[in-house]
């Protein structure tokens, strides 16, 4: 009964840091819930979605030179076949995932 007791206190433990480090950084909630199934949780789609519908690689060069701005654009209107998020995320929303990609950038 002990070691039931002690596993379940593993897991809400576990859970109880995950739901603390996603309150700490809410643009990787906002990631997991709308961009991870393209882009993955690395940001480098290559998932199977993101390949077959040409998902940019968050981690790239390219991204990482694009400003807030021309990021906030893309995820506030889609680009290609990524679709508008504008009626999802709202400009806050938006600000903290952008904040979040820069984590996932390459460090070169």
């Amino acid at each position: 009964m002990h070691k039931i007791a002690l596993a379940v206190l593993v897991i809400l433990s576990s859970l109880t840091s995950a739901q603390a480090g996603n309150a700490k950084n809410p643009g990787k909630s906002i990631f997991q819930e709308n961009c991870v199934f393209c882009h993955g949780d690395d940001g480098s789609g290559k998932t199977p979605p993101g390949i077959a519908l040409g998902a940019h690689n968050l981690t790239s060069r390219e991204v990482s030179k694009k400003s807030d701005t021309e990021l906030a654009q893309t995820i506030s209107q889609g680009r290609n076949k990524m679709p508008s998020f504008s009626n999802k995320l709202n400009d806050s929303q938006i600000h903290e995932l952008i904040l979040y990609i820069r984590t996932l950038e390459k460090k070169e």
